[in-house]
């Protein structure tokens, strides 16, 4: 049985130890920048507290749902997860179908992230039914973060899974359809989408225009430069237009004056100060 055990807590001791046998030998700050190094000694240093095994062996015995159970009994506890404990999962590319069969089941927030994840360490591609009803079902905020995420280099293998749902869906769960398939090429069923929602969300250039540059259809530009003419439009969304029609291949050079904007101001002091400095 794995024990539920705050490795993080014996890390800390032998950072103690250390600190103890080479008093008067190494300073504070020459300690600090030796933490990474420690880190790797210890994780080979023989401990009581895991039965006489090292932090890199302890884990490696246990089968991929113990290892799952054991996290999971962490979180329960309020007990750190050790990277150890993770790393003994990621390494192992058999322990994938204990994550895809643990993300199946319906779990807290925090066990699911993890899940998420150490799938994306492994680069697995078979959640993406999962990823997807993370999007469009009713799940918190992070999951639906990473799940696009993790969801946009797979965007072709999912485009057409996207692509029916896209109008079953609204507000959040649209616009992370919409990051997603900007990451597909030459689809005009996706190039539409792009405009469209660009086109509705004038509130949101940055967000909108960065799609649209990353779709790379030069076909935007029209678009774009009309939206860049708008005398009402901020300087950040201004300079957002600019780089999406430059990424685009176009150019825009007209003169504009934001000198009494707010944010022009700020970035330009700070500007000058690096200058200066």
């Amino acid at each position: 049985m794995i024990k539920v055990i705050d490795v993080d807590k014996l890390f800390d001791k032998y950072i103690e130890g250390y600190v103890y046998s080479n008093i008067g030998k190494v300073k504070p700050e020459e300690i600090e920048n030796k933490i990474p190094e420690l880190y790797l000694a210890f994780g080979d240093e023989k401990l009581d507290d895991l039965d006489g095994k090292t932090p890199n062996t302890y884990y490696k015995d246990f089968s991929g749902e113990e290892l799952l159970s054991c996290l999971k009994e962490h979180l329960e506890k309020d007990v750190p997860v050790s990277d150890f404990l993770c790393e003994a999962i990621t390494d192992n590319a058999q322990n994938e179908t204990a994550l895809l069969n643990a993300l199946n089941q319906d779990n807290g927030e925090e066990f699911t992230l993890y899940l998420m994840n150490m799938l994306g360490d492994l680069a697995s591609e078979k959640a993406q039914k999962r990823y997807i009803e993370f999007i469009t079902w009713d799940y918190s905020e992070p999951i639906r973060e990473l799940a696009t995420e993790l969801l946009s280099p797979m965007a072709e293998s999912v485009k057409e899974q996207l692509l029916s749902q896209f109008d079953e869906v609204d507000g959040v769960k649209k616009a992370c359809l919409t990051e997603i398939l900007s990451n597909c090429k030459n689809d005009d069923r996706v190039f539409e989408i792009l405009i469209n929602e660009f086109n509705l969300h004038r509130d949101q250039v940055p967000t909108y225009a960065n799609y649209l540059a990353k779709y790379g259809d030069e076909r935007a530009l029209p678009t774009l430069m009309q939206a860049i003419e708008n005398e009402k439009i901020t300087y950040a969304d201004f300079e957002e237009l600019r780089f999406a029609i430059e990424a685009l291949g176009g150019t825009y050079d007209k003169a504009r004056d934001f000198s009494k904007e707010k944010t022009y101001k700020k970035i330009k002091g700070e500007q000058s100060n690096q200058n200066k400095n």
